[in-house]
């Protein structure tokens, strides 16, 4: 199918499952807080409930993607989320509300394999790292979107919810509408299991792991973090989830900076940008400059890393994209939802300023890790 006309219906769904659906907990757990109480560690725990999901519902993306169509496996992507989405403005406790974040979290798992296949047989070579990394970018849309809402509709969180319920069922129409109803399913796919590839993907998971734990408090807490300094101006903290979603459109150059620079130097820039963001939040939350610097960090390097995950898992799991973009995607979430849990209890025992100094650290120690791929 046409480029243009595939990354028009997925970039909205990613935003969709991604910024609506999994990273709009963190921005609105301030005001959800106003109503449902809970101190950090249950927050970071029902923050982990997402990722949880997103494992889950990847490895079932993952295992179905010869089986079942691509577009079959983003309806219930999208049927996930705006149940999920729905549950969560109704809830009245924490129990309710980690259903609906579980819910919710189940859909960025469904989503983002279907769109990797789609890529890889119905777009030209010299186009698919663009295309992966641009419709990738749609997180960083959701995340500025939600970000904006909330700061419309103040701590209307519940409303918020449900706006966002409804925007998910309009995305959800178009993909069906847009995405082709038969595509040739690969039945042969095997090398993504093969001793050499999962030999070089080693390192790949390793890194994933640990830029999951790296990142996790920031998404989770970082709003509420800068929501309770009081030298911290109102615009700051209000806008600094936009800050971090308009930045992740510069992680859309992911491909081009890729197909030019090489891998290993797009991985280096995105995991120095990414820490550094952790590390300012922790030395210099006071800093108004710098407080504006770290989610222009967070959110250009977060989106552009993912972008470098994709084109390094697929250049190592080559005959099964679905499986390139799943495994370190996988590993990622599983890294988010251990560091979300650990978050919180950190939090709680040591305070945010230490929690995301050492996130930075944890990030810094994956640059140990080289690429290795066709894509050097």
């Amino acid at each position: 199918m046409n480029t243009k006309k595939l990354i028009a219906a997925g970039l909205p769904m990613i935003a969709v499952t991604y910024g609506l659906s999994r990273f709009s907990y963190g921005l609105m757990l301030p005001y959800i807080n106003e109503t449902i109480h809970m101190n950090q560690t249950t927050s970071g725990f029902i923050s982990s409930l997402s990722y949880i999901a997103y494992c889950i519902a990847i490895i079932l993306a993952m295992t179905l993607s010869n089986k079942v169509s691509p577009r079959s496996i983003l309806v219930v992507a999208g049927l996930s989320s705006i149940i999920g989405l729905g549950t969560i403005s109704i809830s009245s406790t924490p129990v309710v509300l980690g259903l609906g974040i579980f819910l919710a979290g189940m859909s960025t798992g469904f989503s983002s394999p279907p769109y990797a296949n789609i890529v890889s047989t119905s777009v030209e070579a010299r186009l698919q790292n663009q295309a992966n990394s641009w419709i990738n970018s749609g997180t960083s849309i959701g995340t500025a979107f939600t970000g904006a809402i909330a700061i419309i509709m103040t701590d209307s969180w519940r409303e918020t919810y449900l706006t966002f319920m409804i925007i998910a069922i309009l995305v959800l129409i178009i993909n069906y509408k847009v995405l082709p109803k038969h595509q040739t399913l690969e039945k042969k796919v095997t090398a993504g299991y093969s001793k050499e590839e999962w030999r070089h993907s080693i390192q790949l998971i390793v890194a994933s792991l640990l830029i999951g734990i790296s990142c996790s408090a920031y998404w989770t807490f970082s709003k509420d973090f800068m929501l309770n300094l009081d030298s911290v101006p109102t615009y700051l903290g209000e806008g600094f989830w936009v800050i971090i979603g308009v930045s992740g459109l510069l992680g859309g150059t992911a491909g081009v900076f890729i197909n030019k620079f090489g891998l290993k130097r797009a991985y280096r820039i995105s995991i120095i940008a990414l820490s550094t963001a952790s590390l300012i939040l922790g030395i210099y939350p006071d800093n108004h400059i710098m407080g504006f610097l770290s989610p222009v960090l967070f959110g250009s390097s977060y989106i552009f890393m993912t972008g470098v995950l994709i084109v390094w898992g697929i250049s190592v799991f080559k005959t099964n994209p679905s499986f390139g973009l799943g495994v370190p995607f996988l590993i990622l979430a599983l890294g988010q939802a251990i560091g979300s849990i650990f978050s919180g209890v950190i939090a709680d025992i040591l305070g945010y300023d230490v929690l995301f100094v050492g996130s930075s650290i944890i990030g810094y120690i994956t640059l140990l890790f080289k690429q290795k791929s066709r894509l050097q």
